[in-house]
């Protein structure tokens, strides 16, 4: 909701985001995925998202959620998890998917 928000709404809904991230922030440390192991588990699955689209919301929304000071395990293991080839060759291309949060954003935007 940040991405599309504006004003004391877009306010709250940054801080609610980075306040969900440094709670990830916390489960990570000190590991190289959420399962604890050398291996990914249900968790770091569900978490896909964050390094495919991360950089992508903040670009379309013209903010700034996670940065390597407050969040260096949460980047680590985003970095690790994109990494892993059966994930990284799944990834759809970076552009058709900015395309696409772009017209996302855009409608919610216009329905204002």
């Amino acid at each position: 909701m940040a991405a599309w928000k504006d004003g004391e709404e877009k306010e709250k809904a940054i801080e609610s985001a980075q306040e969900s991230f440094a709670f990830l922030e916390k489960l990570i440390q000190g590991k190289k995925y959420f399962s604890g192991e050398d291996e990914i588990g249900y968790l770091d699955l569900a978490l896909g998202w964050i390094p495919l689209c991360l950089d992508i919301v903040e670009e379309v929304g013209g903010i700034k959620l996670v940065d390597a000071e407050k969040f260096p395990s949460l980047l680590e293991w985003a970095h690790n998890f994109a990494e892993i080839p059966l994930i990284k060759e799944r990834f759809p291309p970076r552009d058709a998917l900015a395309n696409y949060f772009h017209k996302i954003v855009g409608l919610k935007r216009s329905k204002k």
